[in-house]
């Protein structure tokens, strides 16, 4: 598996939206064979589609996490102060290097979790936007997974789909500016 990570950071400037649309062409074209030739070249297609799409997801976590490590590196000229001036402690590990958080939980992760607390109702779906906002967990990634799969439930004709995902993105910004994050 660690090859395969690998591979995915090596490749990530190649994995864009041209390659995916590529990878979608071939497997429909596979699909429209219909022999067993076709089958197979279609399930390693989906196969592959959906490693690209993780490796995407996780490119976009480095990348930001990157730019939040670049931001509070130029904010606080490398590390923190307080309000009286002292030291933020609560940037430093116990070697005194500059410590980040990593993030628990990926994009995709996060998706889920909205959607099966949408399946208990919306005081469940409210509950956990406002748990994630205020854990900061409402990033560009999740952003641009309920932006994405609205934008391709309306392509498919499927409004109702797309107004709930659109409006869930809405009210996810919503709580961040709430909680204290960047809207």
């Amino acid at each position: 598996m660690e090859a395969m990570d690998f591979e995915g950071v090596r490749c990530a400037p190649l994995l864009t939206k041209a390659f995916s649309a590529h990878v979608d062409l071939r497997a429909r074209e596979a699909a429209a064979r219909g022999d067993e030739a076709g089958d197979d070249a279609l399930a390693e297609l989906q196969l592959l589609a959906s490693w690209v799409s993780e490796q995407r997801e996780r490119q976009e976590e480095r990348d930001d996490a990157a730019r939040r490590r670049q931001i509070s590196q130029t904010n606080d000229g490398g590390g923190g102060t307080d309000a009286a001036g002292g030291t933020d402690d609560s940037f430093f590990s116990k070697s005194g290097s500059v410590s980040f958080p990593t993030p628990l939980r990926t994009a995709g992760d996060k998706f889920a979790s909205l959607m099966a607390a949408a399946a208990n109702g919306v005081d469940a779906l409210r509950a956990e936007i406002v748990s994630m906002a205020e854990a900061r967990e409402v990033d560009d990634a999740l952003m641009a997974i309920l932006t994405g799969n609205a934008a391709n439930a309306e392509a498919e004709g499927d409004d109702g789909r797309a107004k709930f995902l659109y409006k869930i993105a809405e009210v996810c910004l919503r709580e961040k500016a709430n909680a204290g994050g960047d809207a």
